[in-house]
């Protein structure tokens, strides 16, 4: 775990069960057009899932977990309907599925419909569960480096991923990254 918080190229956790050939990959995206950081880091994922995919031949799934900021707190008495924030919440998955479309389309053009993957709700719940379910072999993900007290409490979606899922995860840095670690 503090390899793949701190090494600035990818790091690639190989799972006890690693198969000579990867049947099933899943690239796991976070597209924002607002954050540019982000989005490049997406293009380095997409950009591996797709080469290791056509290298192993094989079958490239698509993952993104979305979700309204603040549902909880839009509905309720004095505030919005549930009709209202419902709708609200399908015009923000319909952003989120032409911004993973977008990328997609940039990169694997002729991936099947049925290999993305929108999920409503927290990445760290959500991506474990397809993972298992589908059998995946490798998750291909980006992780930021969150060091000091932030890194300490909320920890690092990829490693909570890493420890809930039973196959390999390759993890992806932005471009820029520079690790804490001294020489």
């Amino acid at each position: 775990m503090h390899l793949m918080r701190k090494c600035p190229c990818p790091v690639w956790v190989i799972k006890p069960a690693h198969h000579k050939k990867y049947a099933r990959i899943m690239a796991a995206l976070d597209p924002d057009p607002i954050y540019k950081k982000r989005n490049a880091l997406n293009n380095k994922i997409m950009e591996l899932a797709t080469s290791l995919a056509r290298k192993e031949g094989s079958e490239l799934h698509v993952v993104h977990a979305w979700r309204l900021f603040g549902e909880t707190l839009l509905s309720g008495p004095g505030r919005m309907s549930q009709g209202e924030v419902d709708k609200l919440a399908r015009k923000t998955m319909m952003e989120h599925k032409s911004w993973v479309a977008k990328l997609v389309g940039k990169y694997a053009p002729h991936i099947p419909k049925g290999c993305i993957h929108l999920l409503k709700g927290d990445t760290e719940a959500l991506i474990p569960a397809p993972a298992k379910r589908k059998k995946f072999e490798l998750i291909v993900m980006g992780t930021i480096c969150r060091t000091g007290i932030a890194g300490f409490i909320v920890g690092n979606t990829a490693e909570n991923i890493l420890q809930q899922v039973d196959c390999s995860v390759l993890t992806v840095k932005p471009d820029g990254f520079v690790s804490p670690v001294k020489r």
